[in-house]
């Protein structure tokens, strides 16, 4: 039978990412191009925030071993690649304080018994996932900064990103805010709903009474 979580706020996303600019930027990049709404029933928050910011980071950086991984299409081997990595950095960034009890409703799974959830995933929507991780990153910018990249670029403007959510100017401060922001509006828009892994029934060994 399905339950319900919440859903996740600016406040929470900063608490987790520990207002850390390069982790939450990356969260973000990853939530805009691969999008795991198909998946998200089936994970904690925190696995979702780590796969988004590990996987764009490796795509960004064109890891090779990434990449042979993609291609083999064993989405287990992927987010348990990226999970193996990504927990230490989360975990050293996490802040938990006023979103804890928030924080513990939205990871309901515990991290356990990730493979049998993912194959609960529908095989299409395992397919979209790898094709656009297939994908080269797209560099993202400030609305102040898309002139000079362009020209930079001999006015080729493919893959440039505007990120729209920031201030055209936008002040040191302000930015990290505004990707939590920008990240808990995305997750925001993904189902409430999860579906919890029933434990297995115990085999009853038959006796000399049942003949």
């Amino acid at each position: 039978m399905a339950e319900q979580r919440a859903r996740p706020n600016k406040g929470l996303i900063l608490e987790i990412c520990g207002s850390n600019p390069r982790f939450i930027s990356s969260v973000h990049h990853g939530l805009y191009e691969t999008p795991l709404q198909d998946f998200y029933t089936n994970l904690n928050l925190d696995e979702a925030l780590i796969f988004e910011a590990g996987s764009w980071s490796l795509r960004n950086s064109r890891d090779a071993e990434f990449r042979n991984l993609i291609r083999t299409e064993r989405v287990y081997d992927l987010f348990n690649r990226i999970n193996n990595e990504g927990f230490p950095v989360l975990n050293r960034n996490k802040r938990l304080q006023k979103w804890k009890e928030k924080h513990e409703q939205l990871n309901p799974f515990r991290g356990r018994n990730l493979r049998e959830r993912l194959e609960r995933v529908d095989s299409t929507d395992i397919r979209e996932l790898i094709e656009k991780l297939e994908q080269p990153t797209k560099t993202y910018v400030f609305e102040c900064q898309y002139h000079d990249t362009k020209m930079a670029r001999d006015g080729d403007n493919q893959g440039i990103e505007i990120m729209r959510f920031q201030k055209v100017y936008p002040k040191k401060g302000n930015i990290v805010p505004a990707f939590a922001s920008e990240i808990a509006r995305i997750l925001g828009e993904y189902p409430t709903h999860y579906e919890p892994v029933s434990k297995p029934q115990k085999t009853r060994i038959p006796t000399f009474f049942d003949s």
